[in-house]
């Protein structure tokens, strides 16, 4: 298996890739018999992860008879009080059997490829997320969730929360990127210290950091 470098892991196959699922005609199948060396490589570091082309996740979901017909519902439209984000919601199915997720794109968790076309950035993190939840994937990163090509190792929050964490703090997103002051912004951090009690570690890291780009040179306001 080839990492992003040109390099080799003898006989080693990366974390993740031993899982199996079902493919359309309800045989089981390992990830690796599906793609190659071309489609994924390792993270450097203490943490290393395994990180999918698109490519490479739409021949899983091909395999797994994944419909093509994909249903794409943009939630926000970019402009500059929000950031100029994107956030699109990607829903895909398999027969009777439907999932939704989210995919968001920012200034600021863009690299320079996906600046390029944010609008198909965010498309496909929510395609790629709602298929590997469909099929029960785990353990695994698309290359879309990579903020940029030359920093393998710094991974997008939000793929650490589930689904339902993500629309949890959806709302708290959006409002922090529809701010358009400081006093808005102070006004949300008050909001957030009686609200911050409601949110797992993981959501409250996320907000934290959307937060803190998001203020900028209007100073620093902790909650």
């Amino acid at each position: 298996m080839k990492n992003k470098t040109g390099g080799k892991s003898k006989n080693e196959v990366p974390k993740g890739l031993n899982q199996k699922f079902k493919t359309k005609t309800g045989q089981l199948i390992e990830l690796t018999k599906v793609i190659g060396n071309g489609d994924v490589w390792e993270t450097k570091g203490k943490i290393k992860r395994a990180i999918v082309s698109h490519d490479g996740v739409k021949k899983i979901a091909d395999k797994a008879g994944v419909e093509k017909n994909v249903s794409y519902t943009v939630l926000t439209q970019p402009d500059v009080y929000n950031n100029y984000q994107y956030t699109i919601l990607a829903e895909v199915c398999r027969g009777k059997e439907c999932v939704t997720e989210i995919g968001e794109s920012n200034r600021t968790n863009l690299g320079a490829r996906g600046k390029q076309n944010p609008a198909n950035m965010a498309q496909k993190r929510a395609y790629d997320r709602a298929v590997f939840r469909l099929l029960g994937i785990t353990n695994l990163l698309s290359e879309e969730e990579l903020s940029d090509e030359s920093e393998y190792n710094k991974l997008d929050d939000m793929e650490n929360l589930n689904h339902k964490e993500r629309k949890a703090i959806a709302p708290v997103i959006n409002q922090i990127l529809l701010a358009k002051t400081k006093a808005d912004m102070a006004k949300f951090s008050s909001k957030m210290k009686t609200k911050a009690k409601n949110y797992s570690e993981e959501q409250l890291s996320y907000i934290r950091k959307l937060y803190q780009k998001r203020m900028g040179e209007l100073g620093k306001i902790s909650f």
